[in-house]
């Protein structure tokens, strides 16, 4: 039996690169996908996978390395759309143009891109996961003495990922095509250190970077296919649980992004 092929963006690095490491670990293949040719070469040493240098903002470059991909390794059971900037601190108002940008152009269109150039073929052979990994700052309430800490930028860039999961889910759920939103929970990684190390001094607030990767492992198996569309969050939610409550989910619509009225 042919071992699963998994797709992995931002793979030389934090979450990519432990998900990479489980993957491989657990006998499957993956292509691994980032922009550093020389992180992915270390990568692909110490896991086995297969190395492909790329900038996910970049429509030609994505349709050919995923061309290849295709063409040599076969149609991805799992694609992980985990490439993502923070695009550091800093005010709206004072950050220049092309930064604030630059972080639409990483985490919503790299993630467009890579899901373009997978679902026609997943679609066509009628099965496939898709894991988009999304954020809590998609999500959690501003301030009103909000210091650019985090980005305007990078909040309304996770929102809109959220959302272009779920428009995604019902276009391809009757082709057999599974598609989530992830928020990993606060994971040290360079992106976050980088942003939050001079807040949150406690490791105990961390979440483990196992946490997301059990999680997708399990989004992987099959487990929550009833719950494509839906944003599940591994440091918050007790996802394995949610398989039995899917029905209960659904008619209640939980784990999306909706306008609540007052009581």
């Amino acid at each position: 039996m042919t071992a699963g092929l998994a797709v992995v963006t931002g793979a030389s690095r934090g979450i990519g690169r432990a998900l990479t490491q489980r993957l491989t670990a657990e006998g499957q293949r993956v292509a691994a996908i980032a922009r550093s040719a020389t992180d992915l070469d270390n990568v692909a040493a110490a896991t086995g996978a297969i190395p492909f240098a790329l900038d996910v903002s970049d429509p030609a470059g994505v349709d050919d390395v995923f061309a290849r991909i295709l063409a040599e390794l076969g149609v991805p059971d799992l694609l992980v759309n985990n490439a993502a900037i923070s695009g550091g601190s800093g005010l709206t108002w004072e950050l220049p143009e092309h930064d604030w940008w630059r972080v639409f152009e990483i985490n919503v269109r790299g993630t467009y891109l890579c899901t373009r150039a997978v679902l026609p073929a997943m679609m066509a052979r009628g099965s496939g996961r898709i894991v988009n990994v999304s954020s809590g700052a998609a999500t959690y309430p501003v301030g009103l003495d909000n210091d650019g800490q985090l980005t305007s930028a990078y909040m309304a860039s996770k929102a809109a990922v959220n959302r272009f999961t779920e428009a995604v889910a019902g276009e391809c759920f009757s082709a057999g095509v599974r598609v989530f939103g992830l928020s990993p929970g606060m994971v040290k990684t360079d992106m976050t250190a980088e942003v939050y190390s001079n807040i949150w001094d406690d490791e105990d607030e961390w979440t483990p970077i196992e946490t997301p990767v059990d999680l997708i492992m399990d989004l992987d198996s099959g487990l929550l296919d009833a719950l494509s569309g839906r944003y599940i969050r591994a440091a918050i939610d007790d996802w394995r649980s949610l398989a039995a409550r899917a029905a209960e989910v659904i008619d209640l619509d939980t784990h999306a992004l909706r306008l609540r009225p007052l009581p």
